[in-house]
């Protein structure tokens, strides 16, 4: 595999972000950002949230790849939200969604994110849904609250088929939403498989590694919104979905 030497600049500089949890860091992948807007869905039983969440775009995508990113963004958190209003279930707070169904039956291993360190291990795919997805909040809040560093979606070219990439996050707060998507792949892939690697990167972001084998929750997860939640198809086997992941 040859070295992608772009892409190691921007992860030096995304580590760097995260690490000293600031804006001021030395553009080791000189380019030049805009700011884009995505609006924040409110789910039932969700308080405190932003009205938007914030991003600066490379301004290497061009304006049909900003729409791709954008809508894929949106696609992410409008799961987040239709798992938590299935899980709100009229105010018990204990409704399984469909997310959470899908996950539950195929996810057994890599359970627990990076920060996690309860006593109590996760026992499924059940549970490490209601965390992540709890953690997708927490995300949005300290993005949309102006709380985490600025959100930075790089435009660079990625390994294999891979559409987005994140770092895994170790930390619960103050993560920065940052990424790098490979503008070729973002022109020719459809929106599910785009959301599906926005899905997986999002869950880095939330603490969760892989690798890219079938039963870690992070890739599991991914492919049950792939698939639209429907179950495993033998036709389309696992690889190849996670090829679109890193």
């Amino acid at each position: 595999m040859p070295f992608n030497f772009r892409k190691t600049l921007i992860v030096m500089e995304l580590i760097f972000q995260d690490v000293l949890k600031t804006n001021f860091v030395i553009p080791l992948y000189p380019t030049t950002f805009r700011e884009a807007i995505i609006p924040v869905p409110t789910p039932l039983g969700v308080t405190d949230l932003p009205p938007n969440i914030y991003f600066d775009l490379d301004n290497r995508f061009n304006v049909e790849q900003e729409q791709r990113i954008r809508g894929a963004i949106s696609e992410t958190m409008l799961v987040w939200a239709t798992h938590m209003n299935e899980k709100w279930n009229g105010g018990t707070n204990t409704g399984i969604s469909q997310m959470a169904a899908c996950i539950n039956i195929y996810a057994t291993q890599n359970l627990s994110p990076a920060w996690y360190n309860s006593e109590s291990p996760i026992q499924n795919g059940l549970t490490a849904t209601n965390i992540a997805m709890d953690q997708f909040t927490q995300l949005i809040r300290d993005n949309g609250f102006r709380r985490s560093p600025r959100a930075k979606i790089f435009a660079a070219p990625l390994n294999n088929n891979t559409i987005v990439f994140a770092l895994t996050a170790f930390t619960q707060n103050f993560v920065p939403l940052s990424f790098i998507v490979d503008p070729t792949l973002i022109d020719i892939a459809t929106l599910n498989f785009i959301t599906g690697s926005m899905m997986h990167s999002w869950l880095h972001c939330a603490g969760f590694f892989d690798p890219n084998t079938t039963s870690y929750f992070n890739t599991e997860c991914s492919m049950c919104v792939m698939r639209g939640f429907r179950p495993k198809n033998p036709d389309m086997p696992d690889n190849l979905y996670y090829q679109f992941f890193e």
